[in-house]
């Protein structure tokens, strides 16, 4: 009977071989080939940063007083009081003024004078410091009791209370509330919620007015001349930027790419219902703005923009004033700002029987102030009351406000990073078909790397360099969440793998299969017939 059965197995041998190179061959080999290639992610290190405790930022501040001979009340309770901070970590140093600084103080009258020396001098090589200066009550008059200057002191008399000093440091040079709100949204949004937590960040920026970049800013400068014909507008736009406008962006932690443009016949189409004049709300210009917004965006480019736009009101609406702005200037939040720049005045007498067209300079020193107004507002730097700080310098920024700047946008860097990667994990771990390349494993280790270095330095108290690794960890976050790799596989799902398979596999393993069958009812035969 065996020979029998061999004999019939040989007429099978064709079949038996075509299953056999198939099953140890072919499988294996289409399961190799197919196989996504899938680099491996740290994605317990993801995991753990959305386990993240709060950063706390280190500040070291130094108290100069006479209190420090005498009672030395005054260090204690500060430091009492920063130690309830769950933001910042204070180092607090006191010691007494030095002869040259009682010199200093004694030579001059105002504070003013003593900010542009003492204050400018204790700044140097201080970066992130906070100096608490002591100063006659009388240098104080007409403001608070606790005065921020322009660098990075603090001023206040002698009566002064501690708490007042704290609130004004805290507060107001480093908007430990602002943080703290952050960090708390970051924290009570969950792990179901972080997708939806990075879309509201990119979605809302951060603070209302302010502009979110990771590092790079486009600066459009344009004036918007509706009727060439009636004026032949000359603005000295050049010297204007190199004069305010760089002075003044050199000092913040952006790389800001400024372009400037004219265009002739472009009008906000405003409408008017009464002769002579117009006045209009900041949302009617706002509304405007939808008009020619097409038209500003010349420069192509992948960062976020700031417009800054000049607008010469045409002669049948001048003089145009906004509402509740006395210097003719709107802020749209997150996009940029508008200078309407008033030349003629239909209701005057003076201007009856003008002739058309006139020539108008520009006064670029009025426009750039109104815009570094705007920029800091955009910039996300605070205003603070007349009382609580000397007026601004000339660079139109205090160094405490650039300080602030560095530890706001490192921790919006870090919660930004953080949101990214773990919305990188998740969208990688859902859809196991995402080719994960070499070079997105490498991306996503560079940010976390970055990010620790980051931490590190803004826990040691090294703003510079812990905003510099934040801003690296986001750009290679970024980097790797919007590789184009991803893409070609992201809306492949299961379904139509199969769609593609089976009419391949069908008419290949039925005949393997009827085969097989009849080789099993073969064996089963002859084990009956024994």
């Amino acid at each position: 009977m065996n020979a029998i059965l061999l004999e019939k197995l040989k007429d099978k041998a064709a079949a038996l071989s075509y299953v056999f190179i198939l099953l140890i061959l072919g499988l294996p080999l289409w399961w190799q080939t197919t196989t996504v290639y899938r680099a491996n992610l740290p994605y317990t290190e993801i995991e753990d940063l959305t386990q993240q405790s709060n950063i706390k930022q280190k500040v070291n501040i130094l108290l100069i007083t006479e209190d420090a001979i005498n009672t030395h009340k005054l260090g204690p309770h500060l430091q009492s009081i920063f130690l309830n901070s769950e933001v910042y970590d204070v180092e607090l140093s006191v010691r007494t003024p030095s002869e040259s600084e009682q010199k200093a103080i004694k030579s001059v009258d105002s504070l003013a004078d003593i900010d542009a020396t003492l204050g400018k001098e204790l700044s140097v090589n201080r970066v992130g410091w906070i100096v608490l200066l002591e100063v006659p009550g009388l240098v104080l008059e007409g403001m608070d009791s606790v005065v921020a200057g322009n660098h990075r002191t603090v001023y206040f008399e002698k009566s002064c209370k501690a708490e007042d000093i704290a609130g004004l440091v805290m507060d107001v040079m480093l908007g430990e509330y602002t943080l703290y709100q952050e960090w708390k949204t970051w924290q009570s949004s969950g792990h179901q919620d972080r997708q939806s937590e990075l879309a509201r960040r990119r979605q809302e920026g951060g603070q209302l007015a302010r502009k979110k970049t990771t590092g790079h800013i486009d600066l459009q400068l344009s004036l918007l001349v509706p009727e060439p014909d009636m004026v032949i507008a000359h603005w000295d736009i050049q010297n204007a930027v190199e004069a305010y406008i760089k002075p003044f962006l050199e000092k913040f932690p952006l790389q800001v790419s400024v372009n400037s443009q004219v265009l002739y016949l472009t009008d906000f189409k405003l409408k008017q219902t009464t002769e002579g004049g117009l006045e209009v709300t900041g949302e009617q210009i706002g509304l405007a703005l939808n008009h020619v917004e097409s038209l500003l965006n010349s420069q192509s480019s992948v960062n976020p923009a700031i417009n800054l736009i000049i607008y010469i009101p045409r002669i049948t609406q001048s003089p145009l004033t906004i509402k509740d702005s006395p210097s003719g200037s709107f802020v749209v939040p997150r996009w940029g700002g508008v200078l309407v720049y008033n030349y003629f005045d239909s209701n005057d007498p003076q201007f009856h029987g003008a002739k058309f067209p006139t020539k108008l300079t520009l006064d670029m020193e009025k426009i750039a102030g109104v815009w570094l107004g705007q920029l800091r507002t955009l910039l996300g730097v605070a205003n603070v009351e007349d009382t609580r700080a000397l007026p601004l310098n000339a660079d139109g920024v205090r160094l405490w406000e650039i300080d602030y700047q560095h530890r706001y946008r490192s921790l919006e860097n870090y919660l930004e990073t953080a949101s990214t990667l773990y919305s990188l994990s998740s969208l990688l771990g859902q859809i196991s078909n995402i080719v994960i390349v070499e070079d997105i494993a490498r991306r996503v280790e560079n940010a976390l790397s970055a990010l620790k270095s980051s931490v590190e330095n803004l826990e040691t108290g090294n703003l510079v360099e812990g905003h510099s690794g934040s801003q690296e960890a986001i750009q290679q976050a970024e980097a790797a969440f919007f590789d184009p790799s991803l893409l070609a596989l992201l809306y492949f799902p299961d379904d139509q793998k199969y769609a593609i398979y089976v009419p391949y596999f069908v008419p290949v393993g039925l005949p393997i299969l009827l085969s097989i069958k009849s080789i099993v009812k073969l064996l089963k035969s002859n084990e009956k017939l024994d």
